[in-house]
């Protein structure tokens, strides 16, 4: 017969993980769970194992203490007790609690006859008063990308139901433990149900309050383990993939006791080694380019790459190769019949060879010979098929080993990508001819944009087209060796980037932790990071043991994490260009308040604005505003207040005035203008048969609300809400950097954003 302390305070090495291992068990009993974390300083029932039920004596019901006990099974195949009879409640007496025991192992035998019954754990029943929120779900898990993570919720039998019904930021908390204090833990569970149940004096709640700071002690407590147990490199190599207590309860003592425990162990296999980042300046900046794959006969993706690189001129054309076994010249560029032939190391390596032509072979021996400082794997076929997955195997081998030598060996971008466009290189690799996707200048020069998908960059370029022109366009498809927190991490130094775009399908292994500590950095120095995270089916749930990972899927943790860290989560592709745009034309305005005064010409806009503020709230505009407004509205149609309704007979005049009258009122921190253009009192109409109008004419209203927005340093969006017809309106006013939507709640939610983020 075991037994385990009822206190904090374990004295021996915890290396039940190991001893699971051994044993060829995947999780942790119960009793095991609760060794840790009294080691830990969290309170445990009193309780013992025993490995057969004749054991219960009366020096067990001295131990445990309580007038009534709980029997439990003990079996590594049984993690959900109740759901197969394996938990029985009786008196505190041998006799009873042999029977109870007895009770319990049928039950389950019949349920699970195959299952490894090890044993009978019995606790004290710890009295305590339930309800929504009282019963804490709370534990720690291993993600692939970041990590340990802590997780904290509506717990209970519950749990599931609670967690799926109740909004996500008021049923759980998810954290990373790194830097996490007590401060910090607070902000997050405030305002969740369990703070509110537990420490705020939750209406009709029950039972004993909890202060804040024990709350906070639990979850730093966990967060310690996690880092302990749940990161890349655990004691012993054998760490915990998932650990739950569902329920902690305030028992009637006014003690957090865990009344439940669950674990499961994993072995995780080693992180890459960590690229030398400071080299993407020679796939960033490049002085000597060769490309492999480009045809000498025929447009293939090689050859436009070729020419894309030649037409920038940023690298000298005496210095832009190709590999072709005939051809002495390409586009006008030296060609060479092998790479051995080169007659320099290279910066850029661009390889655009078919995976199933020896895309890889060509990639290893650039790395292992030295023969280019980068390389940008354009080739798909690898990591998205199954023959390809060996061949991409041996790239990342390739270029880990390289990273452990002492010139930190080759850079590898891709497999999979489009390329990179680098405006401070000057220099183009996509494989789109300029036809199909041209680059313009453009107001919004303040952007990196980087991104897994290929397809979605070029689609982002052509959308924004003249109006952000982003100073790094980087498709880096399927993270064999570079990876994004690595191009976040060198772009951070890169002061005119001001505007962060991240369009994510997935981290590469422990990644996400990096991300978090880059992406937070960029944060608190004012600048802005926006992450698109595709692919958000909850992909641990399936393998998942525990409550927890059956509700908290990857992108939940991923969503809550990069949100904490400062970096703003965009849901919908509209979003996050919207985001895009709007941050980048507005990233030198000053951030007052979140008081707003909107402007339109329709009644249905200034409703639709004032019941989408998304945190913005309405300003209330002084005395002198009101007056100023009322001179030029029209007279005993509409009142004036804010929003502010022109109506559609305000002629374009009055309506700019109406804008500068907002904008000088020292109550309103930003500004909404927003209008339907139908109205023949507007100009806004492109120089056409049957109308005098033209918005190219100084006295038309975009050119009025250019000058308007470029002589105010308040924060400014539009809304142009009509068809085609008014689109060089709306690109004129793009073009001159005023963020302009076709929706006003669009502008609404990008200013809200942008002022409150």
């Amino acid at each position: 017969m075991e037994s385990t302390t009822a206190t904090p305070g374990a004295a021996a090495p915890w290396t039940a993980p190991s001893e699971a291992a051994r044993e060829g068990r995947g999780v942790l009993l119960e009793h095991e769970v609760y060794v840790l974390l009294a080691g830990a300083g969290l309170m445990v029932p009193a309780h013992r194992f025993l490995s057969a039920p004749e054991q219960a004596d009366d020096d067990l019901c001295k131990a445990i203490g309580s007038a009534e006990v709980v029997v439990k099974i003990a079996s590594p195949d049984v993690l959900h007790k109740s759901d197969v009879g394996g938990i029985a409640v009786c008196e505190n007496k041998p006799a009873e609690i042999r029977a109870a025991a007895l009770r319990v192992r049928q039950a389950v035998a019949r349920a699970l006859p195959a299952a490894d019954l090890r044993g009978i754990l019995v606790a004290e029943k710890v009295a305590f008063s339930g309800g929504l929120g009282r019963e804490i779900l709370a534990g720690f898990r291993h993600d692939r990308a970041f990590g340990p993570v802590v997780v904290l919720g509506a717990g209970g039998l519950e749990t599931e139901f609670l967690l799926r019904v109740l909004r996500p930021e008021s049923a759980r908390t998810i954290l990373s433990p790194a830097g996490l204090d007590e401060a910090a833990v607070l902000k997050r569970l405030r305002g969740t149900v369990v703070h509110a149940a537990l420490c705020a004096g939750l209406r009709g709640g029950r039972g004993r309050t909890l202060s804040e700071k024990a709350l906070a002690r639990l979850v730093l407590s966990l967060a310690a383990l996690a880092e302990r147990w749940a990161g890349f490199e655990p004691e012993g190599g054998i760490g915990i993939l998932e650990l739950e207590v569902n329920p902690f309860v305030v028992a009637e003592s006014g003690d957090l006791i865990a009344l439940d425990g669950l674990a499961r162990i994993q072995r995780p296999d080693p992180l890459p080694s960590p690229r030398p980042v400071e080299k993407l300046s020679h796939l960033l900046v490049p002085k000597s380019a060769v490309v492999i794959g480009a045809s000498a006969e025929a447009i293939n993706p090689g050859r436009i790459i070729l020419r894309n690189l030649v037409g920038g001129g940023g690298i000298p054309a005496d210095r832009v190769f190709a590999i072709h076994p005939r051809a002495a010249a390409i586009d006008g560029c030296k060609t060479y019949p092998a790479l051995d032939a080169l007659p320099e190391r290279v910066d850029m390596a661009v390889v655009s060879v078919p995976a199933d032509r020896g895309a890889d072979r060509v990639v290893k021996d650039l790395v292992e010979r030295r023969l280019a400082r980068t390389v940008t794997l354009i080739s798909g076929g690898f990591g998205e098929t199954e023959s390809g997955k060996e061949a991409e195997a041996r790239i990342r081998s390739a270029a880990d080993r390289s990273h452990r030598d002492p010139d930190g060996g080759v850079l590898i971008n891709g497999g999979n990508c489009l390329g990179i466009i680098s405006v401070p290189g000057s220099y183009n690799t996509f494989f789109l001819p300029p036809y199909k996707l041209p680059f313009h200048d453009a107001t919004g020069q303040n952007v990196a944009s980087i991104s897994q998908s290929g397809a979605y960059i070029a689609a982002q370029i052509s959308n924004l087209d003249r109006a952000v022109r982003p100073r790094y366009a980087i498709s880096f498809g399927n993270q064999v060796d570079v990876t994004v927190s690595d191009y976040l991490e060198y772009l951070e130094r890169d002061a005119l980037v001001e505007v962060f775009a991240v369009y994510l399908e997935g981290f590469r292994r422990g990644d996400g932790r990096r991300f978090l500590e880059v992406a937070g950095r960029i944060a608190r120095q004012g600048r802005k990071v926006l992450l698109y995270k595709a692919g958000r089916t909850r992909e641990g749930t399936a393998a998942a043991a525990s409550h927890t990972a059956s509700v908290v899927g990857d992108y939940d943790v991923c969503r809550e994490l990069v949100s904490a860290a400062g970096v703003i989560d965009c849901v919908t592709l509209d979003m996050f260009e919207d985001y895009l745009m709007t941050f980048s034309f507005l990233a030198a305005r000053p951030i007052t308040g979140c008081r707003v005064g909107i402007v339109s010409n329709a009644g249905f806009e200034c409703t639709a604005a004032a019941d989408k503020l998304y945190g913005l709230t309405l300003a209330d505009l002084a005395e002198p505003t009101r007056k100023r407004l009322a001179s030029l509205l029209p007279a005993g149609i509409v009142d004036v207040h804010n929003p502010v309704d022109t109506t559609p007979i305000t002629p374009t005049d009055p309506y700019a005035g109406a804008v500068e009258a907002l904008l000088d009122d020292p109550g309103v921190d930003a500004v909404v203008v927003a209008g339907v253009p139908l109205t023949p009192h507007l100009e806004n109409l492109a120089r056409g048969e049957g109308h005098g109008e033209d918005v190219a004419r100084e006295s038309s209203l975009p050119s009025r609300l250019i000058r308007i927005f470029r002589e105010s340093k308040k924060p400014m969006v539009f809304s142009v809400d009509s068809g085609t017809l008014y689109e060089a309106c709306v690109q004129m006013m793009k073009r001159a950097g005023l963020p302009c939507f076709r929706k006003v709640d669009r502008a609404t939610r990008a200013l809200s954003a942008f002022l409150t983020r």
